[in-house]
């Protein structure tokens, strides 16, 4: 099902779609303070209005390598958890009613590939994302700290 509304971003050079309801805050990039134990696609932690945050690499979990510094930050609402994904950059918001194509998604986090006038992009599915990152938090060996 296509959401009312999705915020088209791109991370890594590619294009992504996530269901607007899902993101509390686009913000700009702020200093991340590291955390022992975590995979290198975490840059740490982020003070979001008090709370600790974890901020992720998102093209580098997805294995498509990591930008460095993120152009945007996209606060996952803090319903779902406590997560910002650094991202490239955000486009536009659209309504789910341009989108002018679905077709079924082929990799384990994209939910569906949409088409919309600004092309092709992949709406991820945030449970699975979130389901992902918490197995490779459990799973992941320790890191030295510089």
């Amino acid at each position: 099902m296509i959401p009312e509304r999705l915020l088209i971003f791109s991370a890594a050079g590619e294009e992504f779609a996530l269901n607007l309801q899902e993101v509390c805050e686009v913000m700009e990039p702020q200093p991340s303070y590291p955390f022992a134990g975590a995979p290198p696609h975490y840059l740490g932690l982020i003070n979001f209005h008090g709370n600790l945050t974890a901020l992720v690499d998102l093209g580098m979990y997805l294995g498509k390598g990591g930008r460095g510094a993120p152009g945007k930050l996209l606060v996952l609402d803090t319903k779902l958890a406590h997560l910002a994904l650094g991202v490239d950059g955000v486009s536009s918001i659209v309504s789910g009613e341009t989108v002018t194509g679905e077709a079924p998604g082929e990799e384990p986090l994209i939910e569906a590939r949409l088409e919309t006038a600004a092309g092709t992009v992949r709406l991820l599915e945030v449970e699975a994302l979130l389901r992902g990152l918490e197995e490779g938090l459990r799973e992941a060996p320790p890191r030295p700290q510089p």
